[in-house]
């Protein structure tokens, strides 16, 4: 810029355990092979299959420590007895779920058809409960946090039970049939019902109950595909996708009607093993056994964006999301390890023009040790983010795009297109864009934003005199984000102008050329407060040009505002 504005750089990275692959060892032979996340406390379960026990994992340190809690013994280290005194077995473990309200996880034990509740405050096991009949091999399970009850699906017994964990007694008379070899539970919390990943017949079971009047049952399933192995539910969206180990792809289910269907097969690059939502990024990563790499799917279109080769160990089998930093959670049993790897680096510019009056050249820098892989894609107001090109940046290094949405199309004149940016990448980046007006050369700067908020303050905004404010706000929710600006008084802080209702689809963006016109102001300038009514996380921009072709880009600041003024909410 050459008259207006200085330009405030902010580099916004993930914390330091997103920046750098961590190995987490456990005892040799002890075979892990699934792990969850507490986002709240931020640790990691990991089952140890061979171990009998469940390992906590420290995931705020610099080294991550772990603790041991065998599955099999009280807090005296005593194994459980039955009321007969008899020693109750506990083998093969292979899945935990966890009700945070009670603080307790619940591990099956596929070898021995029981189930262990593990006190995760005291970090002892309570409980060996049995459940299902011999032989069924108890395999996932899901919690009814509301109700307290562990939903969990017989692999062998081709039923689900239920177990009420305030007394560990079964809820039911009798099992819930459900198809042939159901290998993945989930609960979804809004419509009060179970999904059930059916191996055997290539379904999904849709499973209701009622607690008091203690009865169950599959109310419909549906047709996923080839080997479904693996259920993630993304509640923002009222999806479920389901990881298809033998059709290479993700189905996509919409909860949100009745009666639950698929609408969606996402194609995947290798056969899929386990799956894993970032609700805070709205990604879905899926783990690629045999390529030892991982996809990620963009919930707001059900589409790969791209695919991650980091070292993600020798055999991984299972992958969780910690949402506090972008990391990925990968069990790896041969190695008797846990990889923590980025779930990827996303950096994203709300506009981006290629007209007779300006083009757009694109910077980005390598923050990593490694060679980069950078995914660029360019999005319209719909968004639908198409023209992706992948480019690679040296260790440490810096490269620049010229004319970035001619280098997207493929187009060597100008395109007339404008839109948004988004950049996708396994190493940590910064990124930087340049608008630059074609007759006056003079470029307004902005630095790629990894994340949006629901709250956003644009610190000014001006149409006085020769300069005029363009406003794009970039919507990075899983739904429509309906947006609303305000105008303050400078003196008095009253509202003086308000524009609301301003639907924004996922992805997608909005643009107002004159939003201190729209707003009704006149000559005027000021700071702006938009709220996304939806609680989207969002990202705003405000370009102020004058007319002699100088201006710059303010990018807005999240911010917490007085929400029950904007439109009574």
């Amino acid at each position: 810029m050459k008259r207006f504005f200085s330009l405030l750089v902010i580099l916004t990275v993930w914390d330091l355990p997103a920046l750098l692959g961590q190995e987490v060892y456990f005892p040799v032979g002890a075979f892990p092979v699934c792990s969850v996340v507490r986002s709240a406390s931020n640790e990691g379960l990991v089952v140890a299959r061979n171990e009998n026990a469940l390992y906590v994992v420290n995931l705020s340190e610099a080294t991550p420590s772990t603790t041991k809690i065998a599955l099999d013994q009280d807090a005296n280290g005593m194994p459980f007895q039955d009321a007969q005194g008899m020693t109750i077995p506990v083998a093969t473990p292979t899945a935990v779920a966890v009700n945070e309200v009670t603080q307790r996880a619940v591990v099956t034990n596929f070898g021995s058809d029981n189930i262990s509740i593990v006190n995760l405050e005291a970090r002892t096991t309570e409980a060996v409960v049995p459940v299902g009949s011999p032989g069924g091999g108890p395999r996932s399970v899901a919690i009814d946090t509301k109700n307290n009850i562990a939903i969990v699906a017989h692999m062998n017994g081709n039923n689900v039970t239920l177990v009420d964990l305030n007394t560990n007694t079964p809820v039911l008379g009798a099992p819930i049939d459900v198809g042939a070899n159901p290998i993945s539970v989930v609960y979804d919390e809004i419509n009060e019902l179970a999904l059930v990943a059916t191996f055997g017949n290539g379904k999904v079971s849709v499973i209701d109950y009622d607690v008091q009047l203690k009865v169950g049952t599959a109310v419909n399933s549906i047709n996923v595909g080839s080997g479904p192995l693996e259920i993630a539910l993304h509640p923002g969206s009222r999806r479920a996708f389901v990881v298809l180990s033998n059709g290479r792809s993700i189905a996509v289910l919409d909860t949100s009607k009745r009666p639950i269907g698929m609408i969606d097969l996402v194609g995947l690059n290798d056969q899929g093993a386990s799956v894993a939502i970032n609700t805070k990024t709205n990604f879905a990563a899926v783990l690629l056994k045999n390529s030892k790499a991982f996809s990620l799917i963009d919930i707001a279109d059900n589409k790969k964006i791209t695919t991650q080769s980091p070292p993600i160990g020798d055999n991984p089998t299972h992958l969780a999301v910690n949402p506090n930093n972008n990391t990925l959670l990968v069990t790896n049993p041969v190695s008797d390890s846990l990889q923590i790897v980025p779930m990827g680096f996303l950096n994203y510019f709300p506009l981006v023009m290629d007209t007779s009056q300006f083009r757009t050249n694109l910077g980005i820098r390598n923050l990593g040790e490694n060679k980069a892989t950078v995914v660029i894609s360019w999005g319209d107001k719909n968004g639908v983010f198409t023209n992706e090109r992948s480019i690679e940046v040296g260790p440490n290094g810096f490269t620049q795009v010229n004319n970035v949405l001619q280098f997207l199309t493929g187009s060597s004149s100008g395109t007339n297109i404008s839109g948004s940016l988004r950049l996708a990448s396994n190493l940590p980046i910064n990124s930087f864009i340049s608008i630059i007006d074609n007759n006056t050369q003079d470029p307004a700067l902005q630095v790629g934003a990894s994340r949006g908020a629901p709250q956003l303050l644009l610190s000014s905004s001006t149409n006085v005199g020769v300069f005029s404010t363009k406003l794009v706000i970039l919507n990075l929710g899983s739904i429509n984000a309906v947006a609303s600006v305000r105008a303050r008084d400078n003196i008095t802080g009253e509202q003086i102008g308000q524009v609301t209702g301003l639907q924004i689809p996922p992805n997608g963006f909005l643009q107002i050329d004159d939003i201190i016109g729209d707003l009704g102001l006149g000559n005027s300038f000021g700071s702006l407060e938009i709220y996304s009514q939806t609680v989207q996380p969002i990202l705003c921009v405000a370009l102020i040009t004058s007319t002699e072709g100088t201006g710059g880009f303010l990018v807005a600041a999240p911010v917490d505002l007085p929400l029950a003024e904007f439109g009574g909410l």
